[in-house]
């Protein structure tokens, strides 16, 4: 009998054959995380949603994050440089955390992120994003509503919808989310997120801004128990620092021949104040013209009323008109009279 015919009658017609011959059958299981992360990374690239977004996204937040601080506290070319540096390595540390936290979290929230290269871009510029427009919403924040804005539980409330809003809609977006099945991943990543941001904000953001030229008394940061009203000549003088409006009284009375004076900057000195400034306004050109003092008081009671002596000793000596009222003693850090 030919080879091939015996062949033939012998082959397995079926799985039942195949059973009963004793050759086992090959079955599909279910796909694995990784199976459906490799289907993932290996489908057709949509480079608007996974290059082009991303960066737009990346590069925007950035730009908001770094102008945030530039225009706050008017800095200059080496301040730009330096504070750019510095928030560009803090986030850098915050989209490490974020980023790997995210894909550990991918499995046991029963997601995909897709490509490890795309997922890593994508989720680092929806946190750098974030950043820039919860940056603006906190300085508002601060600004109408300081009192309420530097507690960390104040600097949350508003901050939490934000990232959330931006987190659901980047998500939903970049990684072809369903809008229900994404809510829990977004509660999850926000949270996290807020922790620490806050966290990174607190410890780092002080020295990068100093770092910047930036003076550690204008830095308003939260803190955990959050903080009184603000003090309005505080803020006055902290805006006038920040605008770069203050100059040294002492330098400049000598440097500009303003004899009369020197007399009276140099008993405030003796008076134990740590600091006499000219309140300076500018021209159109730029050109610094002075037109009142800025004198920071000691603490010590005694001598803030040697303070308060001098001036009404100048006053009278040159016989410039006063209200008695502005010659007593409220309490405030800072005395601010005219007669510059």
């Amino acid at each position: 009998m030919p080879a091939a015919l015996t062949n033939a009658n012998i082959a397995p017609k079926s799985a039942a054959a195949a059973a009963a011959a004793g050759i086992p059958l090959a079955y599909l299981g279910a796909q694995s995380q990784r199976d459906r992360d490799r289907a993932s990374a290996h489908t057709t690239i949509d480079p608007k949603r996974d290059y082009y977004a991303p960066c737009a996204l990346l590069l925007t937040g950035s730009l908001l994050y770094i102008s945030y601080y530039i225009l706050r506290y008017n800095l200059g070319p080496a301040g730009i440089l330096a504070t750019s540096i510095g928030l560009t390595v803090m986030g850098a540390f915050e989209c490490i955390l974020l980023v790997g936290f995210a894909l550990v979290m991918a499995g046991p929230l029963n997601v995909s992120f897709g490509g490890i290269g795309t997922a890593i871009l994508k989720l680092a510029a929806i946190a750098i994003f974030c950043d820039g427009v919860n940056t603006w919403v906190d300085g508002a924040l601060l600004k109408y509503a300081a009192g309420f804005g530097r507690g960390i539980f104040g600097f949350g409330v508003i901050g939490i919808p934000v990232a959330a809003g931006v987190y659901w809609t980047a998500l939903i977006y970049l990684f072809d989310m369903d809008p229900g099945d994404s809510w829990m991943v977004v509660v999850i990543l926000v949270v996290y997120y807020e922790i620490v941001r806050t966290i990174l904000v607190v410890l780092l953001l002080k020295w990068v801004l100093t770092m910047g030229g930036v003076p550690a008394s204008s830095i308003i940061l939260p803190s955990i128990a959050g903080a009184p009203p603000p003090n309005p000549m505080v803020e006055q003088v902290n805006e006038l620092k920040e605008k770069k409006l203050l100059v040294e009284a002492r330098q400049y009375a000598t440097d500009n021949s303003r004899g009369a004076e020197i007399g009276l900057i140099n008993a405030w000195y003796a008076a134990a104040c740590p600091n006499v400034w000219y309140e300076m306004s500018r021209d159109i050109n730029g050109h610094g013209l002075p037109y009142g003092f800025v004198v920071e008081l000691p603490k010590d009671k005694d001598s803030r009323a040697k303070c308060y002596d001098a001036l009404k000793h100048y006053w009278d000596t040159n016989k410039i008109y006063y209200d008695a009222t502005s010659l007593q003693d409220n309490g405030e850090p800072y005395l601010m009279p005219g007669g510059g």
